[in-house]
């Protein structure tokens, strides 16, 4: 009972933490208002946050071997907390920045300590489906930003969003403190700073490269010149990670091919997932017109799938061929995307609904069948392999939607210009006024611009069919599936 609560405590940093993560995104347009910011301004506090979330979940190993798994996490939710009041209190952008640091931290250290409990404290049997609770919480949280962010915004100011999780985050170090495990000994293991600094120097390049190409052209000497420095960091991290004695990520855990395979599903599955968390709101907003209200309300059948199909996927991780699992969610998910490939703005609310419930009944089957396969293959190098895959998950979800973003702007603007002159004719033959021509011509490339993404989430998916076929453990896949068909008698 005493590791179920201690991971319900690290469920509840998650919750407040990942929450964090997108409650800003909503605040963005009052903040620039009231701080005087420009776009690439604001675009750091989203950054920010990201780019420390992921560098620090590499610091976890450092951390409870140095401090203890107690320590830690109490420390990580005090730096959030920390974070969250400082960014409430910012009369200017640098303090803004400041706090969201601070928050990413927090949100980062914690991260992979379920992952250690659940393989450290709970018998096998049931180390699946511990994830896939565990993973529901994660994937669920980041969800409800935009959600609780609109709401206090309406009722109060944009300030509100900063401190709405804080005294989640508050409650979780108390209970944390009594619950965790204390520190056990260890040998000493020594910080890695300049592999810290390089991982997120190149995220932070990476990031704004992407976003300034998007804004800005993919021939302008700024973004060209921040894809180049986060291409040559990333060389200069692998190279110093190879011969660091003690690096943040542990480069040998990649000579394991059953840890490759299932590191290579996690980052692609954190690509699509959040990829596709993004896009669907925005377009059932942007393109079907739906109110923020209206577009929670369609996504809600397909958030109720995920919360069945997580824990689920997670028992049966523990039972079945991780090969069955991973190929099968895939589909579900690319099949989804696909789908979705082809909508409008006249398909059917229920249509769209139903895909994504789709979709998202795929990743609940995926993600924990993912973790389960990364820790069983880093087996021996736990400390190391559980932030390992969670720096993975985290990577894959700040591409993906940087990606996204990048190719939505760029392929509506294509399909624009190709539409143009076809239209102008309709215009002279109809007479139609012009400025209603131009919103008729956006209306459409808005359409084959989402039509396009929603292809090449499809195609993530896609590329996870043969990762899944060859992430199979070495078990017996006859044995496995007689403990599967235990689980319905």
């Amino acid at each position: 009972m005493r590791n179920w609560l201690s991971l319900g405590v690290l469920a509840m940093g998650s919750i407040a933490t990942m929450t964090a993560a997108t409650i800003v995104n909503v605040a963005l347009p009052s903040v620039t208002g009231a701080l005087g910011l420009g776009q690439e301004e604001a675009q750091w506090l989203s950054t920010a946050f990201l780019v420390a979330s992921t560098g620090f979940m590499l610091l976890n190993a450092w951390a409870v071997a140095r401090w203890g798994m107690r320590a830690s996490f109490v420390l990580a939710m005090a730096l959030f907390v920390s974070g969250s009041l400082a960014g409430a209190a910012a009369p200017d952008l640098s303090l803004l920045i400041a706090g969201r640091v601070m928050q990413g931290a927090g949100a980062g250290l914690i991260q992979p300590m379920a992952l250690l409990v659940i393989y450290q404290r709970f018998p096998e049997g049931v180390r699946g489906l511990a994830i896939g609770i565990y993973s529901l919480c994660v994937i669920v949280s980041p969800a409800l930003g935009p959600v609780v962010g609109g709401a206090l915004i309406d009722a109060y100011d944009w300030r509100m969003v900063f401190v709405a999780t804080a005294p989640l985050a508050a409650l979780a170090a108390m209970l944390g403190w009594r619950l965790l495990p204390r520190r056990e000994k260890a040998p000493p293991v020594q910080l890695d700073w300049i592999g810290l600094v390089l991982v997120m120097t190149a995220l932070a390049l990476l990031l704004q490269g992407l976003a300034c190409g998007s804004r800005e052209g993919w021939d302008d000497p700024g973004a060209q010149l921040r894809l180049f420095g986060a291409a040559v960091t990333v060389a200069a991290f692998l190279a110093w990670e190879a011969r660091y004695p003690f690096p943040v990520l542990n480069l040998r855990l990649f000579a394991r091919p059953g840890f490759c395979v299932a590191g290579l599903a996690i980052f692609v599955t954190g690509a699509a997932v959040y990829g596709s968390t993004w896009l669907a709101p925005l377009f059932v907003q942007q393109v079907q017109h739906y109110s923020p209200a209206g577009a929670g309300e369609m996504l809600l059948p397909a958030g109720l799938v995920m919360a069945v199909c997580f824990p689920l996927a997670g028992r049966l991780s523990d039972r079945m061929d991780t090969r069955v699992l991973l190929a099968t969610g895939a589909a579900m998910f690319a099949g989804s995307m696909l789908v979705l490939a082809d909508v409008g703005m006249q398909t059917e609310a229920a249509a769209v609904a139903l895909a994504l419930a789709l979709g998202r009944g795929g990743i609940g089957v995926i993600m924990p069948a993912a973790n389960a396969s990364a820790m069983r293959h880093g087996a021996g190098m736990l400390a190391a392999a559980a932030p390992a895959a969670t720096f993975l998950s985290q990577t894959g979800d700040a591409l993906g939607v940087a990606i996204l973003s990048a190719l939505l702007q760029q392929r509506t603007a294509f399909h624009a210009d190709a539409l143009t002159p076809l239209v102008n004719f309709d215009v002279m033959d109809v007479n139609v006024a012009p400025a209603d021509a131009s919103r008729a011509v956006w209306s459409a490339a808005q359409v084959l611009g989402f039509r396009d993404c929603f292809l090449v989430t499809g195609i993530w998916g896609l590329m996870l069919l043969p990762v899944g076929l060859a992430a199979g453990d070495r078990s017996n896949f006859t044995n496995r599936l007689k403990r599967a068909l235990t689980l319905f008698r």
